[in-house]
């Protein structure tokens, strides 16, 4: 197992959805950001799982903004699933079967949650997700604590990142 690297991160879908319909990449307001996501993706530290990029392109968004943008990173941002990674990935299941969408499983469409957990696991990196702990649903930030993988949302990445809305 590598040792954690605080400055790498492994991105859940949801993330990449609230950037882009939130913080658009042709907006200059948020180029800082941009910069930094693309400074990190070419120095290989931050990244996710190409089952990520499935749940993008099957994603009903009312744009095709983060369908193009992926189809743009795909392969230097989204790592294949590989053996270790899908046995990671089972194993989680296994241990937190609630944590699938059942609605997903009806449809067959994929489910990057273990995936995501499976993949920072194995690179000991940090996750950024917009999931919160809920009481009522087994969620990536509780199943992320069991593993002892750090988790944060897009605001405390920006804060750790230095990123700030300044007036000029």
């Amino acid at each position: 197992m590598k040792l954690p690297f605080e400055n790498c991160y492994v991105v859940d879908t949801n993330v990449l959805i609230t950037l882009m319909k939130y913080y658009p990449q042709n907006n200059p307001t948020f180029k800082a950001i941009w910069d930094e996501i693309e400074e990190l993706i070419k120095q290989k530290n931050m990244f996710s799982t190409s089952v990520v990029y499935d749940e993008i392109l099957k994603y009903l968004g009312k744009d095709d903004r983060l369908k193009k943008w992926a189809m743009v990173h795909k392969k230097r941002f989204f790592i294949p699933t590989n053996p270790e990674i899908f046995q990671l990935a089972k194993d989680i299941v296994k241990d937190f079967p609630d944590l699938l969408d059942k609605k997903k499983q009806e449809t067959g469409e994929p489910d990057a949650d273990p995936f995501v957990i499976a993949l920072a696991k194995s690179e000991a990196v940090a996750i950024i997700t917009q999931e919160r702990d809920d009481p009522n649903k087994i969620r990536i930030p509780t199943v992320a604590q069991h593993y002892n993988i750090k988790c944060i949302d897009l605001f405390e990445f920006f804060a750790k990142r230095g990123l700030k809305f300044i007036k000029e």
